[in-house]
């Protein structure tokens, strides 16, 4: 892991201190990995699902509690989204650290989740003129992006190097489509005067319920209070009520404002751009455009007061609207980038996985697989080496007829084994017609 690690700190000269709430929970990223994951092809899927084998917590985490009803290779792509926060530091009551260990925790970036921009208050751009409210050297979501992608394009990068950027991208996607991600509210008010940690210490009602601002946000497409209970009963119910947001949300009409963004804003940037002004306009806004929401200050460890003010059905139905088409946007916008990444219009893609020939899987279940095998004895392949000459590397095909002229001179039928199995592949090298 040491170049994950390397590039981890590329754009952190300084660092964020400020804690901060996660984006979307378990069901916003499960339902745009489910939209970003409907737009792929077969072949991509199959090697999205190859290089998240790689991935140390493939067992632990991204294959484990699936729900019957969802097949292997769609669970551990979805479960990719969730991940970064998963592995998120837990601290049990006595303020102790992870009881997990420091093998989940180590991969926790929190600073990478979000970009703090400025949102002053109308009313104090004087109280804030000439000063320099975020670090400019921090690092932020839009920097982590362009680091992740840039470890899963990368052609000698390590294996687990780019399950993990995989898991990334999925994630942070998702989170610079939540407005308060991009924006950090700023007023002359003592509690603001160092900003509210995007959302987090901004406290209203709504609906007579109250609400950190952020934990509101996060919640709109469905709540998971239980986010920390990792048995198979609850990420069931999580996956089940996620795909019933995704089922909603694929019948979504965009706007014809909506389908310009999804046509001109291509870049991190642009999309963190969208997420301030609906930060501005929507999130911190009262309903009428008169101005800044009612609110409370939240301080450090204590509730949420009860005199924090009311902002009204009309505020949460449009705050709904909003985070539906995020999530749409989200999903187009993964899928997009994926394909871009991977690089695979073609009907092949080659893993650089390696198998036995003439094995049996411990477990004797299989899947079916279309693939070319290139003998090591007859390959200078990178995962072939001395010792090696009975082992095939293979490139999987899911398109047979649209493949068969590019995957001569041979064709196999082979069958992949099942996660955590010691052979990936197993293979009878019998010839297609």
């Amino acid at each position: 892991m040491k170049r994950f690690l390397a590039l981890s700190v590329v754009c952190a000269a300084a660092v964020l201190t400020s804690s901060r709430a996660w984006a979307w929970n378990a069901i916003g990223h499960l339902a745009s990995a489910k939209l970003a994951y409907d737009e792929l092809d077969d072949g991509q899927r199959a090697e999205l699902f190859a290089l998240l084998h790689k991935h140390s917590h493939f067992i632990q985490y991204l294959a484990a509690a699936r729900p019957p009803e969802v097949g292997e290779m769609e669970w551990a792509v979805l479960r990719a989204a969730v991940w970064p926060d998963w592995v998120r530091p837990r601290h049990n009551g006595s303020g102790g650290p992870d009881p997990r260990g420091p093998g989940i925790t180590k991969y926790s970036r929190s600073e990478e989740h979000y970009v703090d921009v400025p949102l002053i208050d109308p009313k104090d751009t004087v109280f804030f003129a000439g000063k320099t409210l975020i670090p400019p050297d921090g690092t932020d979501i839009i920097c982590a992006l362009r680091q992740r992608c840039n470890d899963l394009r990368t052609k000698n990068a390590a294996a687990e190097d780019k399950a993990v950027a995989i898991c990334w991208i999925f994630h942070l996607v998702g989170d610079i489509h939540q407005p308060l991600h991009n924006a950090e509210y700023f007023s002359s008010e003592e509690g603001f005067q160092h900003g509210d940690q995007g959302g987090n210490r901004f406290g209203v009602k709504i609906n007579g319920r109250k609400w950190k601002l952020h934990a509101f946000w996060d919640d709109l497409l469905g709540e998971d209070a239980a986010y920390w209970d990792d048995s198979p009963e609850h990420q069931r119910h999580i996956f089940r009520d996620a795909m019933k947001v995704a089922h909603h949300l694929q019948g979504l009409q965009l706007s014809d404002a909506d389908k310009e963004k999804l046509a001109k804003n291509l870049s991190f940037a642009s999309w963190s751009q969208e997420g301030f002004e609906l930060a501005k306009t929507i999130a911190y806004q009262k309903t009428d455009g008169s101005g800044i929401l009612d609110h409370v200050e939240i301080r450090p460890g204590q509730p949420i007061p009860e005199s924090a003010p009311e902002a009204g059905a009309r505020y949460a139905e449009i705050a709904r609207a909003t985070a539906e088409v995020r999530i749409v946007l989200a999903g187009k916008r993964l899928a997009e980038r994926i394909k871009r990444l991977l690089g695979s219009t073609a009907p092949s893609a080659t893993f650089g996985m390696s198998f036995t020939t003439n094995r049996t899987c411990s477990s004797g279940r299989s899947q079916p697989a279309l693939v070319r095998l290139t003998s090591c004895s007859q390959s200078r392949h990178a995962d072939c080496s001395s010792g090696m000459e009975d082992v095939f590397v293979a490139e999987v095909c899911l398109a047979p007829a649209a493949c068969k002229k590019r995957l001569t001179p041979l064709l196999s039928i082979v069958r992949r084994c099942p996660p955590g199995d010691p052979y990936n592949f197993i293979s009878d090298r019998r010839r297609l017609p």
